[in-house]
């Protein structure tokens, strides 16, 4: 459950996280009637229901990493004009009011929650874990902690700080951005390989003689045994494939 909270958090969808659970049970269980009515085996419609909800998690997982990735390219310009102000001294509330209105369009609506929470008198560390989870990206926990350490020890020094974070993602950016892009496509293919045989299977199916004998205990167990390969696949997949990145500074939970 903790993986698929930081998930949806990763996606933009931690204010409608209950929604979002919500629809992803409507979708296991649909499914599941849909293939039933249209099968009449419930082995495949109890195998399907449990590809839908793997496939339910890769819509989440696509959008969040498309999400993050607009994200990222953003991020060093935030700390830029963290680094701008803090030379000028400006106040954090200043700051925060000035990124509302003229930081980067994706994150100003997120700027302007923290100022007006800030701003009716809400306490730093509640309105930065808000922030956070609702950024859901390690350079947001960053930010964040730079902000709670400002608030705590003064402006002293750290406009190096923000100078050295946006150096930092930058090269982040150029290190990492074109492996993950590649490494995105290679899982991408795997993933939509493990379902060419669930295809063949729904197409067997329609044959009477088939329908019959998935239908008996021996083919319950065959179609069972195939969702259990599908599953370890999927995860040896996943696991393979995974890339040592930066993880999240701060754990989002719900």
């Amino acid at each position: 459950m903790k993986f698929f909270s930081l998930l949806v958090s990763s996606a933009g969808l931690y204010s409608r996280r209950k929604e979002t659970y919500v629809i992803g049970t409507l979708v296991v269980f649909s499914t599941g009637l849909l293939t039933q009515a249209a099968t009449g085996v419930y082995g495949l419609s109890l195998s399907v229901s449990a590809l839908s909800a793997g496939a339910f998690i890769e819509v989440i997982r696509l959008r969040a990493r498309s999400r993050q990735s607009q994200l990222e390219r953003l991020w060093p310009q935030v700390f830029d004009s963290f680094q701008n102000a803090t030379q000028s001294g400006l106040s954090l509330q200043e700051q925060l009011e000035y990124l509302a209105i003229k930081g980067p369009v994706r994150l100003r609506v997120h700027f302007e929650k923290l100022h007006h929470d800030l701003d009716s008198g809400k306490d730093i560390g509640e309105s930065l874990e808000v922030f956070r989870e609702a950024i859901g990206s390690r350079q947001g926990d960053s930010l964040s902690l730079l902000l709670e350490v400002t608030t705590e020890l003064g402006t002293t020094g750290i406009a190096e700080s923000w100078r050295k974070a946006a150096a930092n993602l930058r090269g982040e950016q150029a290190m990492f951005g074109e492996v993950v892009a590649k490494q995105g496509w290679v899982l991408g293919s795997a993933k939509v390989a493990l379902v060419a045989p669930w295809l063949i299977a729904f197409l067997l199916v329609r044959l009477e003689q088939n329908r019959v004998a998935f239908e008996t205990e021996l083919g319950a167990l065959v179609l069972l045994g195939g969702l259990l390969l599908s599953v370890l696949a999927y995860v040896a997949v996943n696991k393979l494939g995974s890339l040592t990145l930066p993880s999240r500074i701060f754990n989002a939970t719900c």
